[in-house]
């Protein structure tokens, strides 16, 4: 399955960035377990992110196809909502075999404008094969820091996390959900959950933006565990488990981030 979760950062009762974060692992049963495959998408060319729970086979092959139809324009998304892409994805679902038909969602967001000037937008979008039917929905922007949508077999143990760290001195801020996040991952609670975070990104400007996370001492880009030699030589932005920007090779705190105090409750 999948731990999924989206949020916006709100800085100055703007939102200035959304965030999709999300686990690694697939699975088959409760046997074979594989924990670098990729489920969280940006396109290079366009403000689109993408993230995906539920099976794995459908959107992990139709996701990358919507991305470069993305960057051919052959998808001309309207001012608003999300109904060209969600009309791509459905026309590649058309002739998928019924019998490989499994529940699954996609989240998607996208940026109008940009700077001061940017409106960002969450899509949520569902399939749900006992009736075979498709929901779609905008998620509202909040006025600060928030979650927009939290799904998968880990939602649970990340929300609880997530409680333990709004009660903390850093709740309310868009680190803190990371932190629930990597935190919640890390326990292991949920065994169709695993392998390292992965991170992506709409801020406002520029295209999608996929960031590298370091993790446990490893460090991990699109879901893959890549060596210390390779992300040196990358060109992306490293997060560790507590939303810190750190170098991607040696792992430490970048000398002007701003430092991010571990979870501590505010009666402490």
């Amino acid at each position: 399955m999948t731990t999924l979760i989206a949020w916006a950062a709100v800085d100055q009762r703007r939102v200035s960035s959304i965030y999709i974060a999300s686990d690694s692992r697939i699975s088959w049963g409760s046997s074979h377990l594989w924990d670098q495959g990729c489920k969280t998408f940006a396109a290079a060319e366009t403000p689109h992110i993408f993230g995906y729970w539920g099976d794995v086979l459908f959107p992990s092959i139709a996701l990358p196809t919507v991305l470069d139809q993305l960057a051919a324009s052959a998808i001309s998304p309207t001012s608003s909502g999300f109904s060209a892409i969600g009309g791509a994805i459905q026309s590649l679902w058309t002739d998928y075999p019924k019998p490989e038909k499994r529940d699954f969602g996609i989240v998607m967001a996208t940026r109008r404008g940009r700077g001061m000037e940017a409106v960002f937008e969450l899509g949520i979008m569902t399939f749900e094969a006992s009736t075979e039917t498709w929901d779609i929905r905008e998620a509202d922007m909040p006025e600060s820091s928030s979650q927009l949508h939290l799904a998968g077999s880990g939602s649970t143990e990340v929300r609880k996390a997530w409680h333990l760290w709004e009660d903390s001195s850093q709740g309310g801020t868009s680190r803190a959900i990371y932190s629930a996040f990597a935190e919640a991952l890390a326990e292991g609670k949920d065994p169709r959950s695993g392998g390292g975070p992965q991170l992506v990104a709409l801020q406002q400007t520029g295209p999608g933006r996929r960031f590298g996370t370091v993790y446990q001492g490893k460090r991990y880009l699109a879901g893959a565990q890549i060596q210390e030699s390779a992300a040196r030589a990358t060109a992306v932005n490293w997060f560790n488990e507590l939303f810190e920007r750190v170098d991607g090779g040696d792992g430490r705190r970048l000398v002007n981030a701003q430092r991010h105090a571990p979870r501590r409750s505010k009666r402490a």
